[in-house]
């Protein structure tokens, strides 16, 4: 077994479990709700996205990876994630609208549609504590020495770009760290916070 290879430890994860800092409504603010299409751009202006840069973009015959981007599209999109350490906010088309989550720092006030206004986890289930873990995992594709993008045999016609940072664009993997939020073993949710090699 190699140095970075460890056994699992089922005593000290039970020792994080039953001792680890529970986070609740003091720490995280959670909030749902439901946009209209044709208000999602000014729902999204009303957002820190500084504190969100890297954006996901589902659409219907494409996905983008990009940082600092909205979508260009938004009468084709189909979902979307902005996340970062400001928080993680989730977009699902649901007919002529877009429902939306969202997680993040427990200052956060998501802002109101016409449609309705947010709704806040904590309203309905205050004495709620969740386990959180920091988790990582590879994203597909690996750029070698002399290429410029990702490349994938499983995925060979995918365009795989990411957004890493100008300063050290020479990722060779990459990989999206994130939080889970856990419940009595369950994750109920997630927050994507960055990049990394």
């Amino acid at each position: 077994m190699s140095a970075k290879q460890k056994a699992v430890d089922f005593n000290q994860l039970v020792t994080e479990v039953t001792t680890g800092k529970q986070y609740g409504e003091a720490d995280l603010a959670i909030w749902g709700g439901l946009c209209a299409e044709t208000e999602l751009a000014e729902l999204l202006s009303k957002y820190s996205l500084n504190e969100m840069p890297f954006r996901i973009w589902e659409y219907a015959s494409r996905i983008d990876f990009e940082r600092d981007a909205l979508p260009d599209e938004i009468n084709l999109l189909e979902r979307g994630r902005l996340f970062g350490d400001g928080g993680d906010l989730e977009l699902r088309r649901d007919g002529a609208n877009f429902r939306w989550r969202f997680i993040g720092k427990p200052t956060a006030q998501p802002p109101s549609s016409n449609q309705s206004a947010p709704d806040k986890f904590w309203t309905k289930t205050k004495v709620v504590t969740f386990h959180r873990c920091d988790e990582s995992a590879l994203l597909w594709g690996e750029r070698k020495d002399g290429q410029t993008r990702w490349f994938d045999d499983r995925v060979g016609r995918a365009s795989l770009d990411y957004p890493e940072p100008a300063a050290t664009a020479a990722w060779q993997r990459v990989r999206i760290c994130y939080w889970t939020f856990s419940r009595a073993g369950r994750v109920e949710f997630v927050w994507l916070r960055e990049l990394a090699e």
